[in-house]
């Protein structure tokens, strides 16, 4: 397993390449078409192919030993429309397949989101398998999923890992069990940079809303109770949310009809989600007397509108302050996790996690 050579196919901004060359092996050919993806890849790596994958010519690539590809997700992203191979960005795996053909190389890496696993009922994982059979690789069964955390990196991030080896040199080895029990623990703060440019500090209406929330928090804590497990949406707990979209106004209607809109849109909101909004009221009604200046005082901030007055606790039994926590800004209120990891990142910056004890969002 020394002096393999491998190439790097959708290369991103360099994942498969710090890693095996990591391995000691060497790259002799990589490629991706993203102009900034480009520009990285040059700073860290020196060279890299810049033609769409479909203008490549497999003829023109050197011999090769291992084949990595980490190929467009879009088509079988959940955030997505999941469209797979009807997706043209779907099809670019059967260039995968061109090249292998052509080099058969010793070994196969491909990368993908974990929803791929499941795409298509299945479908399209099967397909992908049975094209790598049919050019005579071997591959697991099933799809391996495999998550950062794993392996002692700070981030739930689960991606579909295919692995493929010539049938002319044996089988794939056993995979080795990997369980929830044994992933090593993990601490944002290991990653964490002490001194970063003030751009990426909070704005006004999140200093805002950490400061209302931590007070909050302040009240449960030194009053000893329990952080609520389930959505806690302020607008519905003293009124039918009033200051929600709900009871919010159509301007090309008048009044009188408004006035029905609103009450019907009340009534049909109340009946989908009455578990809920009346566990709220319970909570507040059940400490009235100590949460109800807080959410005198709270609406009292110009800024403090809209999703920012709900609130997601997923940070466990502990009461912890918002400088103890990680938490986002979401369409659905605050979500607040622990410090060990981060959630999956996604591309919409303005849900990019907030680290509590630098009051500041996460860097690139």
């Amino acid at each position: 397993m020394t002096n393999l050579k491998f190439i790097d196919l959708f290369a991103g901004i360099g994942g498969f390449r710090q890693a095996l060359d990591n391995c000691g092996f060497e790259c002799v050919f990589s490629n991706d078409n993203d102009k900034n993806c480009i520009k990285t890849y040059k700073e860290n790596y020196g060279h890299i192919n810049s033609e769409n994958i479909e203008n490549v010519d497999e003829k023109e690539i050197p011999n090769f030993d291992i084949l990595c590809g980490g190929f467009p997700c879009q088509p079988f992203s959940k955030a997505g429309q999941q469209k797979g191979f009807q997706d043209c960005r779907g099809n670019l795996f059967f260039e995968i397949c061109r090249i292998i053909k052509h080099h058969l190389p010793k070994y196969i890496i491909l990368e993908n989101v974990r929803n791929l696993a499941s795409h298509d009922k299945g479908n399209t994982w099967e397909v992908m398998r049975s094209k790598l059979q049919e050019l005579g690789y071997s591959t697991y069964a099933k799809p391996v999923i495999l998550n950062t955390l794993y392996f002692g990196i700070p981030q739930s991030r689960e991606r579909v890992v295919v692995m493929g080896k010539r049938l002319d040199l044996g089988k794939l080895p056993n995979l080795p069990n990997i369980t929830k029990e044994s992933i090593k623990p993990t601490n944002l703060k290991s990653i964490i940079d002490d001194e970063v440019d003030t751009k990426y500090n909070i704005d006004e209406k999140l200093f805002i809303t950490e400061k209302i929330w931590n007070n909050f928090l302040k009240i449960l804590k030194n009053n000893n109770i329990k952080i609520p497990k389930f959505p806690i949406w302020t607008d519905w707990w003293d009124s039918e949310g009033s200051g929600t979209r709900i009871t919010k106004k159509d301007k090309k209607k008048t009044d009188e009809e408004n006035e029905i809109l609103i009450k019907k849109k009340q009534v049909d909101f109340y009946k989908k989600y009455t578990s809920w909004i009346e566990k709220n009221r319970e909570f507040y009604n059940n400490n009235v007397n100590i949460l109800k200046p807080w959410l005198e005082d709270s609406r009292k901030y110009e800024l403090w509108k809209g999703a920012v007055r709900k609130l997601e606790w997923q940070a466990g039994d502990v009461n912890l302050l918002m400088n103890e926590v990680l938490w986002s800004p979401r369409g659905s209120g605050i979500r607040i996790k622990n410090l060990d990891y981060s959630p999956t990142l996604v591309a919409m910056t303005s849900m990019t996690p907030i680290y509590g004890p630098k009051s500041r969002h996460f860097t690139p």
